[in-house]
């Protein structure tokens, strides 16, 4: 094979999944998450951080706590390279359209516009997620969901 061909199978491989691991976190709440993530993981947002497959599931667990949200992520202008015969780091702008409460809600601009950097670890032959960071580009006035800052509204 060609490095372009590589090139394309590599953007085609992990915007499959990325596709995969938000229809699972829009759909399922995140149930599935840790499946996504190497057991060193790390994903940051606009306001937390957690480290580790299981403090990433966590997150999801808790915000399934929290009772019905519907959410929407949707991402455009993906792009992966290779940094590694292994791994591989990917960037695209991810629209967050969210919101407490069970479909259909009323529509309004997306949360968050965010532009998201992952990086990829092929581990026995399945790509997975080491890395994951949120730098929000616009937010609306409709709050993201964080345990730190529903600590504060208490």
């Amino acid at each position: 094979m060609s490095a372009q061909t590589d090139l394309r199978e590599l953007n085609n491989d992990l915007s499959l999944i990325l596709a995969d691991y938000w229809h699972e976190i829009d759909f399922h709440g995140g149930a599935g998450a840790s499946a996504y993530y190497t057991e060193d993981a790390e994903f940051h947002g606009q306001f937390a951080s957690y480290i580790g497959r299981d403090k990433i599931q966590a997150f999801y667990d808790w915000r399934r706590e929290r009772g019905d949200r519907l959410s929407v992520h949707s991402f455009t202008n993906f792009r992966a390279r290779f940094t590694g015969e292994d791994e591989a780091e990917a960037t695209n702008f991810l629209f967050l359209y969210a919101k407490d409460g069970v479909r259909p809600l009323p529509s309004h601009v997306p949360v968050t516009i965010s532009l998201a950097t992952d990086r990829f670890r092929r581990v026995d032959g399945q790509w997975l997620c080491t890395y994951r960071r949120f730098e929000h580009l616009f937010e609306s006035d409709t709050p993201i969901t964080n345990p730190s800052l529903d600590d504060e509204d208490k």
